[in-house]
């Protein structure tokens, strides 16, 4: 099993960087293919997350075993969707299941769409859903750095968030996420220019890839590369 160690830029480093650092992740890899991440933080705590495979029984038991000062774990299957990977995570503190979660990642390993799930029902908390656009060009051309808080959604070039209702529709995108000074919001049934439609043309989006951050749902998910 091959290690890998990562900035929290997702930049791989030295074992030695990472010893300087405050905070940072240990990947272990089969295959290229993540499956245990420990990230260590700069206030000490330890997490880690692994990857389960569908046969694989036991597991917290197994982590808990072999992390016995780790107070939360994360749990999570995931299922390849072409170009995008859906992974279920259960998320453990303290030996309790505290939060599920369902994401929906890009090729390279960005959010695209983010469902909390009630634990009880395992129906998602709408409100505290999340959908995110990426376009490098309309980052560049249209989009405002994040000078203080650094280069990480520079990097992912993420152009805005969309937010929703306890219904799981639209409550508002918010543009220009990743600067601290210009952002720019956009509301259903609000007319121009805060208008979804004003948004639409900013973005660059045909109607079917607009339509996909109306509501919460994850899937299906239209093409973006056209």
């Amino acid at each position: 099993m091959a290690i890998v160690y990562k900035n929290f830029f997702n930049e791989s480093i030295s074992e030695t960087q990472a010893s300087k650092m405050s905070g940072y992740k240990k990947e272990f890899q089969t295959n290229n293919t993540v499956k245990k991440i420990e990230t260590n933080y700069a206030s000490g705590n330890l997490h880690v997350t692994y990857y389960k495979d569908e046969n694989e029984q036991n597991v917290l038991e197994s982590l808990s075993l072999e992390y016995p000062n780790v107070e939360v774990f994360k749990i999570r299957t995931r299922q390849l969707l072409n170009n995008f990977t859906l992974e279920i995570e259960d998320y453990i503190k303290n030996g309790n299941l505290f939060l599920k979660n369902k994401l929906l990642r890009d090729n390279i390993g960005r959010v695209i769409a983010y469902n909390e799930i009630n634990t009880i029902n395992n129906q998602p908390l709408h409100n505290g859903s999340v959908k995110y656009f990426y376009s490098e060009n309309i980052y560049n051309n249209y989009c405002v750095p994040n000078l203080e808080h650094g280069t990480l959604l520079d990097k992912d070039f993420q152009v805005f968030s969309a937010s929703y209702n306890e219904d799981g529709n639209l409550k508002e995108i918010e543009l220009n996420f990743s600067s601290t000074y210009d952002k720019e919001y956009f509301f259903p049934n609000q007319p121009a220019p805060y208008d979804i439609e004003t948004c639409r043309n900013i973005c660059d989006l045909t109607n079917e890839q607009m339509n996909y951050f109306l509501t919460d749902e994850l899937l299906p998910i239209p093409d973006f590369n056209s």
